[in-house]
């Protein structure tokens, strides 16, 4: 198996069983960050980078601290080829994958809503490239 589906299939794992929501909170009280893998599992916080150099990278941006349902907008900008999971009107999570060839910046935004309360929030990605030479 290529380490990049290997790398995928982790990221995919990792940002499902981080997606299970807090317990309850209430509306207002919700937080939103993002992290890259490969790389340790660490919190998911309002700016983050990879923490390792690897040419294939999945940054996971995750609205967390939930009370009840919910819907989302989620608007992605910068190079990413592709998402790989969520990033729905029901989803709190939303993966995208990365080729890190230069460095680059993932912003996130969501907007979400609750019984006609609305919120947005940023949260934003920086990706430094794999070095040919001097790593």
């Amino acid at each position: 198996m290529k380490l990049s589906t290997l790398a995928a299939a982790a990221t995919l794992a990792t940002v499902a069983l981080t997606s299970i929501p807090s317990p309850a909170a209430a509306f207002g009280q919700e937080t939103f960050g993002c992290r890259v893998s490969p790389g340790p599992v660490v919190p998911f916080t309002p700016v983050c980078t990879n923490l390792h150099l690897y040419r294939n990278v999945q940054v996971g941006f995750l609205v967390d601290n939930l009370s009840g349902s919910y819907t989302f907008s989620w608007n992605v900008t910068g190079p990413y080829s592709s998402v790989v999971s969520g990033c729905t009107a029901t989803s709190a999570s939303c993966a995208v994958a990365v080729s890190a060839v230069s460095d680059m910046e993932i912003v996130a935004w969501v907007t979400y809503s609750q019984n006609g309360q609305t919120a947005s929030k940023r949260a934003s990605a920086t990706i430094n490239a794999v070095c040919a030479e001097f790593c």
